[in-house]
């Protein structure tokens, strides 16, 4: 009986160590993108401007750290690990403050979705960023696509895209 539980133990903790290791795995592929960026931000309501993200790997190697400038507008997002999750937090032009989750990471693409009840935010009262997709490119490590979306109480106000390269 012994032998059961301490097996038992020891595969309920290799099982959350791996866990564990994955989302420490992806948050290590998105230090890769530590560097500034450069590209243009096209969105479906017809508008663009310039576009440019620096990525900061800060706190110990516990946060990465993006700073962006829209056309003249600048945003930050924190990305890091708790509690055996990958989140990122994002301090909006929109005065709000998203945090997010990754939902899935599939052949370099992160896929997170803001969390509303975490974040205190509801889409039928105000428009926020309901997700973003950051897609590295394994064939060309200078290149990422960047894609978020802003949801609000009409629905989707507009979806974001751009190519960044590595500045």
């Amino acid at each position: 009986m012994k032998k059961l539980i301490l097996f038992l133990f020891a595969a309920i903790l290799s099982l959350t160590s791996s866990f564990g290791n994955s989302f420490s795995e992806d948050f290590e592929k998105l230090k890769s993108l530590q560097g500034k960026w450069q590209g243009t931000l096209e969105r479906t309501d017809g508008t663009s401007d310039s576009f440019e993200i620096n990525y900061s790997v800060t706190s110990n190697g516990s946060a990465l750290l993006e700073e962006s400038d829209t056309g003249g507008i600048e945003m930050l997002t924190i990305f890091n690990v708790q509690n055996n999750e990958l989140l990122s937090t994002h301090y909006c032009a929109l005065q709000n403050k998203p945090v997010s989750v990754l939902k899935s990471t599939t052949k370099g693409e992160f896929v997170f979705i803001t969390d509303s009840k975490r974040s205190g935010l509801s889409t039928e009262k105000e428009a926020f960023v309901t997700s973003w997709k950051i897609s590295l490119m394994p064939e060309d490590s200078n290149t990422i696509h960047y894609q978020y979306t802003v949801t609000g109480p009409e629905g989707v106000v507009f979806v974001a895209t751009s190519v960044l390269k590595r500045a």
